[in-house]
């Protein structure tokens, strides 16, 4: 499975340091953990001795054990993955970040109400549940298999099946789960999606995010990425067949008409990097002018 570059830090990050606090410390036992790095960073109650601001970053970081790890890590590669290409590299951060802290709000706002008892709060199952839902947002008719289930469920479906089965768990189980944090991972990614969607429409984008889903889940179904394919039709590297059909009778001379190509890739190159980092609609309207006419070229509609 190909990573993008906040996926692959993310989760190295989250695996180092579960090495960090299984391994490499002493192991004593704390408030039900096994060991005092994880105590440290973990999310305690407001008001309690060991609550401090910098867990609500620190605490999805930590895993209470392996399995937890691997299924966190595992759901953030299947999603994250088609999320980050989505809307570039900063932003998903931003957005895994704030997941995880709105989760955390939410399942100590239930604590403060009385709705569950205080606990530690670990995982990154919050911001997790976050990507997820704006995976279903971006590819809504992505199928996915789920084990046992022998049929494909399309994506948005799938979530809100979840979001149900984790409102039904959060008022019902005593198994230990946070399950108000996983909603409220879901509940921040709606808010973030649609303040989003309320600038893309302010700054009268007529496409926005959804220009790039617009094959509905073609990052689950294709090895190949929109920005490798972009890159290869638009600015990268160009089949034969692909020269010939652009190449126009101009009044230039041969060493102008070379250089003003060249420059032209150059251009595309540039705008496409920042699309991978930055994300489409950080785009200035003469860059996005540029891309579209440099689509109709290769179309050969001009």
């Amino acid at each position: 499975m190909r990573m993008t570059p906040a996926v692959k830090v993310i989760l190295i990050i989250n695996i180092v340091l579960y090495v960090l606090a299984y391994w490499f410390t002493p192991m004593v036992p704390l408030d039900g953990h096994t060991d005092w790095f994880l105590n440290f960073n973990a999310l305690h109650p407001i008001g309690g001795s060991g609550f401090a601001i910098y867990q609500y970053l620190t605490y999805m970081f930590m895993h209470g054990g392996w399995w937890h790890l691997f299924f966190n890590m595992w759901s953030l590669m299947i999603f994250g993955n088609a999320v980050e290409q989505q809307v570039g590299t900063k932003r998903f951060v931003w957005y895994y970040l704030l997941c995880g802290i709105g989760a955390a709000l939410v399942n100590q706002f239930m604590t403060w109400v009385g709705i569950i008892n205080p606990a530690q709060l670990v995982g990154a199952s919050g911001a997790i549940y976050g990507v997820m839902a704006a995976a279903a947002f971006f590819f809504p008719n992505a199928k996915l298999y789920i084990i046992p289930i022998p049929f494909p469920i399309k994506l948005k479906y799938l979530v809100g099946f979840y979001t149900l089965v984790e409102m039904y768990l959060g008022i019902t189980s005593i198994d230990g789960v946070a399950h108000f944090a996983h909603l409220g991972g879901i509940l921040a990614g709606a808010i973030i999606l649609f303040i989003w969607k309320m600038q893309e429409r302010q700054h009268g984008q007529s496409g926005g995010y959804r220009n790039f889903s617009s094959t509905q889940g073609s990052h689950y179904d294709k090895d190949e990425s929109w920005w490798s394919k972009m890159k290869r039709d638009m600015g990268g590297k160009r089949t034969p067949k692909m020269r010939v059909t652009n190449v126009r009778e101009t009044n230039y001379a041969d060493h102008q008409y070379n250089e003003q190509k060249r420059q032209d890739n150059e251009e595309i190159d540039r705008i496409l990097d920042k699309i991978r980092k930055n994300g489409y609609q950080n785009l200035s309207e003469n860059e996005k002018m540029t891309l579209f006419n440099a689509s109709k070229k290769m179309r050969g509609e001009e």
